[in-house]
């Protein structure tokens, strides 16, 4: 994210800033965010940055998918951070110079982040560039969290100092038709945000800052009434104190140490963005379980889920059993119905909800273990159920 230039660029936007919070959940654990994606995993370069791959495979574990917004020549956003595509991809030159069938030729060439402290290798199997929109759609079927930066800032070439890049994407947001409660809008530069306040009321808002303008988009965040604080690590637990007490939540970035993530912890920040979410996860005493199925399917006039969970490594039947199932049922693109269930002792369920009628379509169901203390949430779907109970080995 940062830069020295962006730094100084920011530090004259706060000067400027006229003034025109969120409540603050102190979690023991925080709520991990998989930057651009999540490249990493346990330490090695796994994903392209901001590809459809990285972030379903972070929608697997329940963490937020952080993503960057820049737009096409043709006005279209997409999922990329650099307003190059050279550190990234297979082609050269500014985003904007693409359009988006244009974009269709390029693909992202490397696994994890260059420029992180974290291992990068080529890519076996290049990715292509995906489009917000289809992001946030797919992010809706499952019901993952995204939080979304206007990448529009005075550093890059194609910042637009009108309201109109943030509008091209909240434009793709509201077609999307995301919820409001899976989505956070984050922008170094409030004006951003509170085009997405306009577009969006109620909309949940991050400011992000840099070590230079920490301190002063603190008061920012305060004064115009953001719902989240997205400091450069590292910040005191102080500063969260402060925070805190004005109802603003903090996120700092991007913390891929395991030192890092621990003091964030000891200090109480909310959530905390990653390179390596599933190494953040570890460091707080969290395991993904070994396996999780869910079976859906018809049965008369019922929709019917069948559960198995295997847990971690390391942690018992009793530890890991212990939590609740969320199915999520999406139809014609809108969430129509969910109901929980407490997974049984032996770590399996099988529960159900009224069919939805076939006359409007397949639905598209999601599976959701939610965690527990020493288990990550894991995800199963979206899928579409089975016309008929398969046969289940006793």
């Amino acid at each position: 994210m940062p830069s020295s230039r962006l730094a100084l660029t920011l530090t004259a936007v706060v000067l400027g800033a006229v003034a025109a919070g969120g409540s603050a959940a102190q979690a023991a654990t925080p709520q991990i965010h998989a930057h651009r994606g999540g490249t990493v995993v346990s330490g090695k370069a796994k994903y392209p940055e901001e590809s459809l791959a990285a972030y379903k495979n972070a929608a697997r574990n329940d963490f937020v998918l952080e993503v960057d917004a820049k737009l096409t020549e043709d006005g279209v956003p997409v999922a990329i951070h650099d307003a190059t595509l050279d550190r990234t991809t297979n082609c050269t030159g500014e985003v904007r110079t693409f359009t988006l069938a244009e974009l269709a030729g390029c693909r992202t060439d490397v696994l994890g982040s260059p420029g992180s402290p974290l291992p990068t290798k080529p890519a076996p199997r290049p990715a292509r560039i995906i489009t917000i929109q289809s992001l946030l759609e797919y992010a809706r079927r499952a019901g993952a969290t995204v939080n979304l930066e206007i990448k529009n800032v005075p550093t890059d070439p194609d910042y637009d100092s009108t309201p109109a890049f943030a509008n091209r994407v909240m434009d793709a947001v509201i077609a999307a038709r995301i919820p409001r409660s899976q989505l956070i809008i984050q922008s170094f530069i409030p004006a951003n945000l509170d085009v997405a306040v306009q577009r969006l009321p109620g909309v949940a808002t991050s400011l992000l800052g840099l070590q230079a303008i920490n301190e002063a988009y603190l008061q920012v965040a305060f004064d115009s009434d953001y719902d989240i604080i997205s400091p450069e690590w590292p910040v005191s637990a102080d500063y969260v104190r402060r925070a805190h007490g004005n109802g603003v939540d903090v996120i700092p970035f991007t913390l891929d140490s395991a030192a890092d993530v621990r003091a964030a912890r000891a200090a109480k920040v909310d959530e905390l963005i990653t390179d390596d979410p599933l190494a953040a996860a570890r460091t707080m005493g969290l395991r993904r379980a070994r396996a999780f199925d869910a079976t859906v399917f018809f049965d008369g006039r019922r929709m019917i889920a069948v559960v198995h969970l295997l847990g971690p490594r390391g942690v018992s039947a009793r530890q890991s059993c212990r939590g609740t199932l969320l199915m999520r049922v999406v139809l014609a693109g809108r969430r129509t119905q969910q109901v929980r269930r407490k997974l049984s002792r032996n770590c399996d369920a099988r529960f159900g909800i009224r069919r939805t009628p076939p006359r409007l379509g397949p639905p598209q169901v999601t599976v959701l273990f939610e965690g527990n203390a020493r288990t990550l949430p894991e995800l199963d779907g979206p899928k579409v159920p089975l016309l008929k109970a398969p046969s289940f080995n006793p």
